[in-house]
């Protein structure tokens, strides 16, 4: 018999008509079972087996209890500059050898009828105005604009794999930072904690720092 609660017209008492419903009835009945798998195991002396129901129970009840890695970590935190409004990869790190060859020329047919940003049709294409050169044993491509780069291309990691299913740049930026086009997805700090949880139980697991004055809440 379990305590239902007090509702007019309704038992004080109600009894689970199965186990499914008495398991959604009782407080922390899952945990209960556990329990006592966890007292059969100890009679047994399995150590291992009490110490990973134990890290099941304790993750279960607080979903940010750190979780062990699919690999050894190299690093204890991050810090993620998401810097929009930025230079262009095409004036940083992406040069196109191409777009230089066809400068002053329209996009080939191939391309079919590519609107342009105030609406254009065949307006004609621009060549880069940057120097390039590559730089490091990696051999990364780098324009003149971030010079001080060239000397750490082998301390850093150029991704040219980023596509965007977006047609503008608030899609870009959602994308960029959750995986979805539209708002309200978690972001990247998000699935990080949930996937890892946080050593830290007093502080966030992680925190997001804006340009704005407007207050955000996470």
């Amino acid at each position: 018999m379990l305590n239902h609660t007090s509702i007019p017209g309704l038992p004080h008492h109600h009894t689970p008509r199965t186990r499914r419903e008495f398991l959604a009835r009782a407080g922390a009945g899952f945990g209960a079972l556990a329990a006592t798998h966890l007292l059969n195991r100890s009679a047994r002396g399995d150590a291992n087996e009490i110490a990973n129901l134990k890290s099941q129970i304790s993750n279960a009840a607080n979903p940010l209890a750190p979780h062990q890695p699919h690999y050894p970590a190299t690093a204890k935190s991050v810090i993620f500059l998401f810097m929009e409004g930025g230079p262009s990869h095409i004036d940083t790190f992406d040069p196109k050898p191409l777009l230089q060859q066809m400068a002053g020329k329209p996009l080939p047919p191939s391309y079919g009828n590519v609107v342009q940003a105030m609406g254009e049709y065949g307006a004609p294409l621009l060549a880069s105005k940057r120097a390039w050169k590559q730089c490091g044993q990696a051999g990364h491509w780098m324009s003149d604009w971030i010079p001080h780069c060239h000397d750490i291309a082998d301390d850093i990691t150029v991704i040219r794999s980023c596509v965007s299913d977006g047609i503008n740049h608030s899609g870009g930026v959602c994308q960029m930072n959750t995986g979805s086009i539209l708002a309200g997805r978690p972001s990247l700090g998000s699935w990080v904690t949930y996937g890892l949880g946080t050593e830290n139980q007093n502080l966030p697991a992680f925190c997001v720092l804006t340009d704005s004055t407007t207050q955000v809440v996470n």
